[in-house]
């Protein structure tokens, strides 16, 4: 017999939400269900998902990859300023930005820019992430932005002094066990995403930027985001891939109270609940009206989610590929509110 979260994901691959996806529920301490549905590509050719099939994390990053190794960083402080790390940020209109008006998405910098029409790779970004405009005063409002984190890995890696790939590997997944990584290897492992850039060349073209080299074919293997993508693969905003039981591994760490300050909600006064990387449940439109106050989490553009409930100690992953090979639904949150529905109902 068939499990809810087994008939979720049928109901969901049938609606036409997503052509594959992983579902896990699980405590701090054990998996209690874990199940696979679905294809990871159908394009170019057909390609069925399996418990070590990698999803392209995309924005779970955040708080996976860039706050836990803010977290680890004990000694640097987050009110110091990016002008500390970097002469470029000294300029009078980024007054008042620092390490954490970027984790809380504080800072007024804009939503997105396509960094890499202004030239490819670290150093390239660097130089255009100092030429930004902020769209709104620091501390005034939350303004999602991936430029936050951008210029947050900039910064752990000046802290670190090493890439940030390597600093999440040794920091971060090898003590919590798990396998999500950065540029995953063989494309037949991994999710397939959007084919032909789609959704980044209607923004850049939305902006009057052009871009003459975006990918034509389906991606798969390689991370979705153009800007991280133009980075190298590796960014601090996305990039990460995983299974759903390295996103446990990995998310289940929160459930420490010692890290409840990066979850704490930092913006009361605001729209929406931030902490230092993480969402918290006031105004998260993927939150099922039944998760606690508590509760907190992430998503990504790619069809992924990941949501602790601190209470009860548990963990909900949500992957799937909803973007291959098009993008048809530009929300999502939807679909996670009932996955949300479905897991926390479950025992």
């Amino acid at each position: 017999m068939a499990s809810p979260l087994s008939e979720f994901l049928s109901r969901e691959i049938q609606a036409g939400s997503f052509p594959g996806a992983a579902a896990l529920i699980a405590s701090g301490d054990e998996i209690l269900e874990a199940v696979v549905a679905g294809d990871a590509a159908v394009e170019p050719e057909r390609a069925g998902v399996s418990e070590e099939t990698l999803f392209d994390l995309a924005s779970l990053t955040k708080p996976l990859c860039t706050g836990a190794l803010f977290f680890a960083a004990k000694r640097l402080d987050l009110c110091w300023t990016p002008g500390r790390f970097f002469p470029a940020w000294k300029k009078t209109r980024y007054d008042g930005i620092t390490i954490e008006t970027l984790l809380t998405h504080t800072s007024g910098l804009p939503a997105w820019y396509p960094l890499y029409a202004r030239g490819e790779g670290a150093e390239a970004y660097r130089r255009t992430l100092s030429e930004i405009e902020p769209a709104a005063p620091p501390g005034t409002t939350v303004l999602y932005s991936d430029l936050n984190f951008l210029l947050a890995a900039e910064i752990l890696e000046a802290w670190f002094a090493a890439p940030l790939d390597r600093a999440f590997a040794d920091l971060v997944a090898a003590p919590a066990g798990s396998g999500a990584r950065f540029l995953p290897g063989p494309a037949t492992q991994t999710a397939a995403t959007e084919k032909g850039d789609k959704t980044e060349r209607q923004m850049t073209a939305a902006l009057g930027l052009s871009y003459q080299r975006f990918r034509t074919g389906v991606v798969r293997g390689e991370v979705h985001d153009g800007n991280a993508y133009r980075r190298g693969g590796v960014a601090g905003h996305a990039g990460l891939f995983g299974t759903a039981r390295d996103v446990w591994a990995l998310a289940r760490t929160w459930l420490d109270p010692v890290r409840s300050r990066f979850y704490a909600d930092l913006t009361p006064g605001l729209s929406e609940a931030r902490g230092l990387a993480w969402q918290g449940r006031r105004g998260a439109a993927s939150a099922h009206e039944a998760m606690p106050s508590a509760a907190f989490g992430h998503t990504g553009f790619t069809g992924t989610s990941v949501w602790l409930d601190p209470d009860r100690r548990q963990v909900y992953v949500l992957l799937t590929n909803r973007v291959h090979p098009e993008v048809k639904d530009p929300d999502f949150n939807p679909v996670r509110r009932r996955f949300h529905g479905v897991a926390s109902r479950a025992e």
